[in-house]
């Protein structure tokens, strides 16, 4: 770049003028290059960018005049449009274009001319003339997720399980939405064991923060080992300050999973269908009333299922061209058995353990699970019964007609084989 003669900014300005003048009149190669030069040696532009000055694109403009069409609506016609959107409750361009003819008829205090503007307005116009009135939000709602700052602090185990030491656990939640995910209700908590396969299962409502937090906190009373770490999927459920805290705080190692991989939490994966769906199916319960309820039951039903149920051990695993072969132990023994014969639980909790297995029988606790989960859909059923009764009642007349509030009437339809519930759930009981 030449060096600039010191010249002040209007002298520039007005120097360019003259020269983009003389520059346009050149015809010639040569008798243009000559002029290229010298207005680079004044002005220190480099060559490419003075060529786009002298030739319009770039630099000053000798027009003062505003680029572009004039105005054709006024401020007249867009106070009355901003009045007219908020009165509407706001609605997008395309559709207050549809409703400004039932609307501009009835309004007062504005000119002939004003109505006969806002009915030629296009849907891109509006929303270009309300945009700055607007509230900068994304155009769709989304579900609450996981913050970005507690997401970037944990990190993701990918690699396969290799622990021996009882207390590294896997967690994931189970939804009892009957199919429709609107509304308020009950989720399950689910914590796997992964070194013996003890497994607890604990209700928590509407799967807030809080209330995960507290279900865990419920689980981690109940297990007879300490719990080292845990691992989820990367819901906000657990990725928030309120568990993030809470881990770093009692010393619990948090990892998450890869978003959208399954796989890497095959073991609670499974236990949501052999604890959960085979115990409570697919039903939806909607009914923080029986929170405290399924509470008990899924209490009794985890401490049945490790005192007495059996599961299988993977020991080795090899591919052999497109087969994957597994091996398991010989053996299947029962968690409880696996956390006795090993040498990491403490002497309480041993000797506690022998004492479950010599006080407890399984023919008992089978029917005292039983009789629990028919108290429990019954329970749902005459919870049910009410609020069905309570939405049929009539209402009281409104000052005006509106649309009629709460779930639509195919959103209370029970789902499928829901009839059939009592029945399904004692004999995967009985199993």
């Amino acid at each position: 770049m030449a060096p600039a003669m010191e010249m002040s900014s209007e002298s520039v300005k007005e120097y360019t003028l003259k020269m983009r003048e003389r520059y346009s009149r050149m015809t010639g190669r040569q008798a243009k290059g000559v002029l290229l030069d010298e207005f680079i040696e004044v002005t220190g532009h480099e060559r490419k960018y003075a060529i786009k000055v002298l030739g319009g694109s770039r630099g000053p403009s000798s027009k003062t005049s505003r680029r572009g069409r004039k105005p054709r609506f006024g401020p007249a016609v867009d106070k009355a449009l901003k009045k007219l959107w908020q009165e509407m409750d706001q609605p997008c361009g395309k559709r207050m274009r549809d409703m400004l003819p039932l609307w501009v008829g009835h309004m007062r205090g504005i000119r002939q001319k004003t109505r006969d503007s806002l009915l030629e307005m296009s849907p891109a116009t509006i929303d270009r003339k309300l945009r700055d009135y607007k509230v900068g939000t994304s155009r769709k709602i989304r579900p609450p997720r996981s913050e970005s700052a507690i997401k970037a602090q944990v990190e993701i185990r990918a690699e396969s399980w290799d622990v021996g030491e009882p207390g590294w656990t896997e967690i994931d939640t189970v939804a009892h939405c009957g199919g429709d995910m609107s509304g308020n209700f009950i989720w399950t908590l689910t914590c796997v064991d992964i070194a013996t396969g003890w497994t607890e299962v604990r209700p928590v409502w509407n799967r807030g923060q809080h209330t995960t937090l507290k279900g865990l906190e419920q689980i981690r009373t109940a297990l007879p080992f300490d719990l080292l770490g845990i691992d989820s999927d990367n819901g906000g459920e657990f990725l928030n300050h309120h568990l993030f805290n809470w881990a770093k705080t009692e010393k619990i190692k948090q990892t998450r999973s890869r978003p959208y991989r399954k796989n890497d939490q095959a073991h609670v994966e499974q236990k949501n269908f052999t604890h959960v769906r085979q115990l409570l199916g697919y039903d939806r319960l909607e009914h923080p009333e029986l929170v405290e309820q399924l509470t008990e039951l899924l209490t009794l039903w985890s401490l049945w299922k490790n005192l007495y149920h059996t599961t299988m051990e993977q020991t080795s695993k090899r591919r052999e061209g497109s087969r994957q072969i597994r091996t398991h132990a010989k053996r299947n023994r029962t968690p409880a058995q696996r956390l006795l014969e090993s040498d990491y639980l403490r002497a309480e909790n041993h000797k506690h353990l022998e004492q479950l297995l010599e006080t407890t029988n399984p023919f008992e606790m089978k029917a005292e699970i039983e009789e629990r989960l028919e108290n429990l859909w019954s329970e749902r059923e005459s919870l049910t019964r009410a609020g069905d009764e309570k939405r049929e009642e009539p209402d009281e007349p409104q000052e005006s007609v509106l649309a009629p509030e709460g779930r639509t009437p195919l959103r209370s339809i029970q789902p499928s084989g829901a009839s059939e519930r009592t029945t399904n759930k004692v004999a995967m009981v009985s199993r």
